[in-house]
């Protein structure tokens, strides 16, 4: 992310009022801080100026208080307002960078990241106008006075930016690594969290306490790389002005002694010559310090400005789907080829495959949350055959069902989920199976429910949308004998009624009333 990305100024509204107040009181502070030098430097050699320097410095005081207030406010506001699109935006889909970086990555975008982001408009932000503005303004002041010291000035300042950002790339780099390094670790502990009841089933549990120890120690590391470089930066651009000041002191005091300048001159130049330097100084500081913010910006900024996809064609009931030899590409991981198919109406179709083959990832395609690196896939309707990208998706998805592999109930009774409850037993799912029968709270930690029967009423929710298209993954993982001819039995009966109905198993025994078969192979 650059200083001030125009991006944020295209996806916040309010920052564009916000910049606008921040160069106001940027040129307000310059503006005071000559007026309290000529003044201080008056009252130093015997003017009158003391109730100028006082009432300079009463209002430079509001200014800053002024100025820390506008900050705090727009801050929250900006950071709420990039987190609201944010958050449409994912949730409208079609998002390739959401797909990448994972659940657990949108979570840390949408809470630690933005309010990462609270030092960036709270304090870097001004600060940068501020960098801006007073350097220019001070330092044409000074010229204007005595364009020797302008000249020193002039040949001084671009140091500090220069060093900054030498710096500031060392300091983005050791930033996205301790941000990605923190993605992972909250991927990984997500997908620890998921996997813990197969974990303790099978004794593993106590074995991801050192890999949890290995990631959190690289964490720190990280960390304090970045600080190092903070501090040491800090270090390098306070010298330099330093250095710089001293020069202008030198040449200034050797003046002073030919009679070259008057006293009055040169107190007004070193008493302001610090605050040229300063501000530059201030905007490379803050800049190190809310490097995790900048670290986590670019993929905010990256998830707003993929395309969204607008309109598409308005098509009747879905009558038959296929698909060409499909391959997905995922980072870091092998490509996914999957061979071609066709779903029709009336029969139920198995996916079958090894873990890790593609199942899942057809199913994201059909449901159109997810787009092919090369194939295609096409829809027949009533009014023809047509390409799915080309389709209006809101309309596509609302003829589709989904038994997703891991479901996630959503809070409330499970008369609420379902809504129709004679669906249930149809699956071999009876009232008195359940603790506190349909009236039970689910979708929270403390919901009493085994994983087989949220498989069981995540189905009945799927089946109680009345699509024409069901897809379904593993519907039939941890469940008895019983329970799975009875699913089975369902499925039959749905396709019967006219559906297309796709299940999705490694095991293909399972998936008994199968009409046809697609076998999906690791690609080599």
């Amino acid at each position: 992310m650059k200083p001030l990305d125009p991006r944020l100024l295209r996806y916040s509204h309010k920052s564009r009022r916000f910049v606008f107040l921040a160069v106001l009181i940027a040129l307000g502070t310059a503006t005071l801080a000559i007026v309290i030098a000529w003044s201080l430097a008056g009252v130093i050699t015997g003017r009158h100026l003391i109730t100028v320097l006082i009432i300079g410095f009463l209002l430079r005081a509001s200014l800053l208080l002024i100025n820390q207030r506008v900050a705090t406010s727009f801050s929250i506001k900006i950071r709420n307002e990039l987190r609201l699109t944010l958050l449409q935006r994912i949730l409208k889909g079609q998002s390739e960078q959401v797909k990448e970086i994972g659940p657990a990555g949108v979570s840390l975008l949408l809470t630690r990241g933005i309010s990462n982001l609270d030092g960036y408009f709270a304090k870097f932000i001004p600060q940068l106008f501020i960098g801006m503005v007073l350097p220019i303004t001070i330092g044409t002041a000074i010229t204007i006075v005595d364009w020797r010291s302008g000249l020193i000035i002039l040949l001084t300042i671009p140091l500090l930016p220069l060093f900054g950002i030498i710096i500031g790339k060392f300091t983005a780099s050791a930033a996205n690594k301790k941000m990605s390094t923190l993605n992972f670790l909250g991927t990984y502990f997500l997908d620890l969290i998921t996997g813990l009841p197969t974990l303790k089933l099978y004794g593993r549990s106590k074995l991801q306490r050192k890999k949890l120890l290995e990631i959190g120690g690289r964490y720190r590391v990280e960390t304090m790389k970045v600080l190092k470089i903070a501090f040491l930066s800090s270090l390098a651009l306070e010298l330099v002005a330093t250095l710089s000041v001293a020069l202008l002191a030198i040449s200034i005091g050797l003046r002073l002694a030919d009679g070259e300048m008057s006293l009055h001159t040169g107190l007004f130049i070193l008493i302001l010559a610090p605050e040229v330097y300063w501000p530059i100084r201030q905007v490379s500081a803050l800049f190190h310090s809310v490097s995790d913010g900048v670290a986590v910006s670019d993929q905010i900024f990256a998830i707003l400005a993929e395309p969204t996809p607008e309109g598409g064609l308005q098509v009747g009931r879905i009558k038959a789907i296929a698909w060409s030899e499909l391959t997905v590409r995922y980072p870091d991981r092998s490509v996914i080829v999957i061979a071609p198919g066709e779903l029709l109406p009336g029969r139920v179709t198995a996916l079958v495959g090894a873990s890790g083959t593609g199942k899942s990832t057809l199913i994201s395609l059909l449901l159109g949350v997810r787009r092919p690196t090369s194939g295609w896939i096409r829809v027949t309707t009533e009014q023809g055959t047509f390409d799915y990208k080309d389709l209006d998706q809101r309309l596509l998805q609302s003829q589709l069902s989904w038994l997703p592999q891991q479901p996630h109930l959503s809070t409330g009774t499970i008369r609420d989920y379902v809504g129709d409850t004679n669906l249930l037993a149809g699956i071999g799912l009876l009232e008195r199976d359940l603790p506190g029968g349909f009236a039970a709270q689910i979708g929270s930690m403390s919901d009493q429910l085994s994983y087989g029967q949220k498989r069981k009423l995540a189905l009945a929710r799927a089946l109680s949308k009345r699509s024409i298209v069901l897809l379904v993954d593993e519907p039939t993982a941890s469940m008895d004998p019983d329970s799975e001819a009875a699913i089975n039995k369902t499925l039959e009966l749905e396709a019967l009624k006219g559906k297309i109905v796709l299940v999705a198993s490694h095991r293909p025994d399972t998936i008994s009333g199968a009409a046809s078969e697609i076998v999906l192979e690791v690609a080599r």
